[in-house]
């Protein structure tokens, strides 16, 4: 059985489109469990008269994407979960089905990335894609990955759960990075695959600028000190912070720049409580994967194993 999990944020007319389309689902048996982060648009009543048969979840407080996806995982009777953001369809009536028989066919595979399309559902959504090769030249082609976005995803519960879930004290951004790398320290593997699809109907929100002055150089940070060792972590860093100062000094955000800093200061502990770097096994089979050195995984189900290159 697969379980869909939604986590939702003030987007009633988007999160009622995603089910109607899920509502059409078939091959497959599925449940579906929207998690409501406390929108103030009418979002839970609306999705509580309009599918019944939904289980509905809301939280007693915001506690962002990472809190709200790991409350509908939690909750979930199936052993495979697939995850969708409430700001996407998904017109392919087999797509879950689709999941199914990917994870059927690839029983050493733990987690699906899906392809994931602009709102014109042909063209790819670029910002979505962080794998470590070109959009360009793989995005309709089958390969093993060290990433997956939270817009569309598919894992088995099990390793998700062993993996300790998406961490919830990033509060948002880098999430999937973190889970993604957890997963494959615990010995497992996420492929791509361009056969599931979601068409993302992205929006401005108030949180974008946010995610990006604020949260994108704090997780940063938090990233590198609890999954990096040492030396890996300043070489990770000391680029991506340079970076990230000289953009916001151009665009006038330094102050929450620093802030940003000063938060990931203030979260001394936390990190030395959640500090556990990858192990050197972990970090090999993801050097394999960004430099095109992994076939096994893909040849062993009879598939022409992706040789990416480098990323950029």
């Amino acid at each position: 059985m697969i379980s869909v999990v939604i986590p939702s944020f003030n987007r009633k007319d988007h999160v009622l489109a995603l089910l109607a389309d899920l509502s059409r689902q078939e091959g497959v048996d599925y449940e579906i469990i929207v998690v409501d982060d406390c929108s103030l648009d009418g979002s839970y009543e609306a999705i509580a008269a309009a599918y019944p048969q939904v289980k509905l979840l809301k939280n007693a407080v915001n506690g962002g994407p990472a809190v709200t996806r790991n409350r509908g995982v939690t909750a979930a009777r199936g052993d495979i979960i697939v995850g969708f953001d409430s700001d996407v369809t998904v017109p392919d009536t087999r797509v879950l089905a689709k999941v199914a028989e990917t994870f059927a066919k690839m029983p050493q595979v733990d987690g699906l990335a899906f392809r994931i399309f602009a709102a014109d559902g042909v063209t790819d959504d670029k910002p979505r894609w962080w794998h470590p090769v070109p959009i360009e030249r793989y995005s309709k082609r089958l390969f093993e990955t060290c990433y997956f976005s939270g817009t569309a995803y598919a894992f088995r519960k099990e390793p998700m759960m062993k993996a300790g879930l998406f961490p919830e004290w990033l509060y948002m951004h880098y999430e999937e990075v973190v889970l993604a790398y957890r997963i494959i320290d615990c010995g497992g593997s996420l492929v791509y695959d361009p056969e599931l699809t979601a068409v993302h109907h992205a929006r401005p929100t108030p949180r974008r600028g946010k995610i990006k002055t604020f949260y994108k150089p704090r997780n940063q940070i938090l990233l590198a000190l609890t999954c990096y060792p040492s030396a890996r972590a300043m070489w990770y860093l000391l680029p991506r912070l340079a970076f990230g100062m000289t953009e916001a000094a151009f665009s006038g955000y330094l102050d929450e720049y620093w802030r940003a800093l000063r938060s990931a200061g203030s979260m001394k502990e936390e990190i030395k409580r959640r500090r556990s770097p990858l192990r050197s096994a972990a970090w090999k089979k993801i050097r394999a994967v960004r430099s095109g050195l992994q076939p096994t995984l893909l040849e062993a189900v009879s598939v022409e194993p992706i040789r990416p290159c480098a990323s950029s």
